[in-house]
């Protein structure tokens, strides 16, 4: 319960019975306990901390090093010759360590101020490396998922709501609560750090079982000494072995970078509906970067009837809010299909590229139209539904998103083609995300890059046109490109529908008068 007190509590063979007893009489698994949940915190000494533990200096500037003087799980009492092996088998694999090392530094100073605050063991820290290796959208085969890797079930018992549009075991600061709250509730059941994190892995049922056995038949109740499923085995020692070689990485060969003492992101309250690759163009993030630390959004689409807050990197944060504040953003909106739609006609309706309006919505189709009417969400500008005004919004600057196209582009700030590309001389027909495009110019135009039939960039070829095929088109992004249905493109170039691919060189014909 909230500020029960434990100081210097150790279970002895028989309390640890009970513990057992009193678990395979209530079914001993996560998702069957009572339904009070609440946030645990304690303080003095653990029952297996270590003597001269050395509490965290306010002072320190490393985060690594607030981990490493927070260490207090004793293994020496019982020695297992399981951590030894993994400590063997990360030593010889240095890039490994290093790389777990990169991929925690935006989420361990927000783990390490939580697992301080609760008292708890710094080891705790440093368990994603081995749940998930720190990658937020990680699924294992079991269905565990995000960060700290919960199952559905245990994911619900613990508050971390799941439904189309949001997964809260992959939203990183309300899944890292309901971790240290889950582990919390552990530690209090067993009294040990290293039986709590084994029932973490294979469930609290798991690990009575296997504690009333070795009671009757006489034997020690400790980790080392049960009988457990392979995984669980490896699992303690896994984490002990990782714990070693960051308390003292110079001893096996491995250097880590230091991680300054500081929050890496602030929380912004979002009140509205929008896809994830615009949220991080409002950042001045890639869209990966930006995933990375919201990854609770299975479906990339923030659709919320309360406020979401988003993870966004300090030095941005500022400006994310005031790009929110200027409304240059799409918000998703339904929109009723109609059966027999084409989704190339209803992505051009709305100046997205089909492979985006794809990307966020289960459409069944059948021969390329859909098989029955359905409510699809598509981007509505926000003020209006008109074209972004690159000069009214004052922006002169896009980053290309995934999915990204030049007349989207275009559309999206009131532009033409031809415009964007007097713009930009040096360009030619292919963007890539990451890649900067100026939204106006006083230049004159060095170089068009569409192709020389195209009008101001917007209409059609007036006569036959032919496109050679660059490394990376798809026959969507040509019509796209072109303003034309897939089913033109299929139509004017019989032997595409025979092939089905299309390849680099190939010439296609892109206009029929």
């Amino acid at each position: 319960m909230p500020g029960t007190k434990l100081t210097g509590l150790r279970f002895n063979r028989l309390s640890l019975s009970l513990v057992a007893a009193l678990f395979l009489s209530h079914a001993g698994v996560a998702a069957e306990s009572g339904p009070g949940i609440h946030t645990l915190e304690w303080s003095g000494v653990a029952a297996d901390s270590t003597p001269d533990h050395v509490s965290t200096e306010a002072g320190q500037d490393d985060v690594w090093q607030r981990i490493r003087s927070g260490f207090r799980i004793d293994d020496a009492a019982y020695p297992n010759p399981l951590v030894s092996v993994h400590e063997s088998w990360f030593a010889a694999r240095p890039e490994r360590v290093n790389r777990l090392a990169e991929r925690a530094r935006p989420y361990l100073y927000h783990i390490v101020e939580e697992v301080q605050r609760r008292d708890m063991p710094m080891e705790i820290a440093l368990l994603p490396m081995i749940e998930s290796a720190f990658v937020p959208t990680a699924l294992s085969r079991s269905a565990a998922s995000g960060i700290w890797q919960f199952i559905p079930s245990t994911g619900s018992h613990y508050g971390l709501r799941q439904d189309t549009w949001y997964d809260g075991r992959r939203d990183f600061a309300a899944a890292t609560n309901a971790a240290l709250d889950y582990l919390g509730k552990l530690y209090l059941d067993f009294g040990d750090w290293q039986l709590a994190l084994a029932a973490y892995n294979c469930g609290e049922g798991c690990i009575a079982r296997a504690i009333q056995k070795n009671v009757q038949q006489g034997l020690p109740t400790d980790y080392a000494s049960l009988s457990l499923p392979n995984e669980t085995r490896q699992y303690v020692p896994k984490l002990l072995a990782i714990r070693n070689l960051i308390r003292d990485p110079a001893q096996y060969g491995i250097a880590i970078n230091a991680l300054p003492n500081q929050p890496y992101f602030n929380q912004v309250t979002v009140h509205a509906s929008m896809d994830l690759h615009s949220a991080a163009r409002l950042a001045n993030m890639s869209s990966d970067e930006f995933l990375a630390l919201n990854a609770a959004f299975p479906r990339k689409l923030i659709r919320s009837d309360t406020p979401v807050n988003l993870l966004v990197p300090v030095d941005k944060a500022d400006a994310f809010q005031r790009n929110l504040e200027t409304g240059d953003w799409d918000s998703w909106q339904p929109y009723t299909a109609q059966k027999g739609e084409r989704p190339e006609a209803i992505a051009k309706r709305f100046g997205i590229n089909v492979e985006r309006l794809l990307e966020y919505n289960p459409i069944s189709l059948k021969r390329g139209k859909l098989v029955r009417a359905q409510t699809i969400l598509v981007p509505v500008d926000r003020r209006g539904g008109g074209a972004s005004d690159a000069h009214a919004s004052g922006a002169t600057r896009h980053v290309v998103q995934r999915g990204d196209t030049l007349i989207g582009i275009a559309r999206r700030y009131g532009l033409t083609l031809g415009q964007l590309t007097m713009a930009n001389p040096g360009f030619d027909r292919r963007i890539q995300a990451g890649q900067t495009i100026r939204l106006t110019s006083n230049e004159p135009a060095k170089r068009d890059i569409q192709p020389a039939s195209l009008k101001d960039g917007v209409g059609k070829p007036a006569g036959q046109a032919h496109y050679a095929v660059q490394r990376g088109d798809t026959l969507s992004g040509i019509a796209q490109r072109f303003e034309v249905s897939l089913a033109d493109i299929k139509a004017w170039n019989p032997v595409l529908e025979r092939r089905g691919t299309i390849r680099t060189g190939q010439t296609v014909i892109v206009n029929q008068p």
